[in-house]
């Protein structure tokens, strides 16, 4: 009854999570877990992306209703919501961070903008490379100029 009772406790702790480090990236943020603006990662692949089924009333900006099926997965786990007027900074499928053999890597998914690891570039022409994502790295999704700025923690070591 003990495994059980721990591999129910382990499939609500995240193994790690996103935090935003900036208003910008705390704008970005559609769900909401505990009352803290924080991405919770459970699962990986994680693939990280832009919300682009934005809609607009009287009333201001709103997501649009996603269904699913059995069969399709949403491109990502997360969907951000982008809200540089100037130009977008986050790209449909941005970046995805994987886990394997105790190790964490981040890898860019082709995004427009590019993907900073610790004001590194690793997005744009390196976006075909995997790097290793460590407690406490800075992950910056777009330009340099971009606000949006997540620190990744590791929760649950293995």
């Amino acid at each position: 009854m003990h495994n059980i009772k721990e591999k129910i406790i382990n499939s609500f702790i995240p193994k790690a999570v996103l935090v935003p480090l900036t208003d910008e990236a705390k704008l970005s943020i559609t769900t909401v877990q505990n009352n803290e603006k924080i991405i919770p990662i459970s699962n990986f692949p994680f693939k990280v992306g832009r919300e682009s089924r934005m809609g607009e009333s009287e009333r201001g900006l709103f997501v649009k209703f996603r269904i699913m099926t059995n069969h399709l997965k949403p491109n990502n786990d997360i969907y951000l919501i982008d809200n540089n007027e100037h130009h977008m900074e986050i790209s449909k499928e941005h970046f995805v961070i994987e886990n394997t053999e105790n190790e964490f890597s981040i890898m860019d998914r082709n995004s427009t903008m590019g993907t900073k690891l610790n004001n590194i570039e690793i997005g744009k022409e390196k976006s075909r490379f995997s790097h290793i994502l460590k407690d406490g790295d800075i992950i910056k999704i777009g330009s340099n100029h971009s606000k949006y700025e997540y620190q990744f923690l590791v929760l649950n070591d293995q």
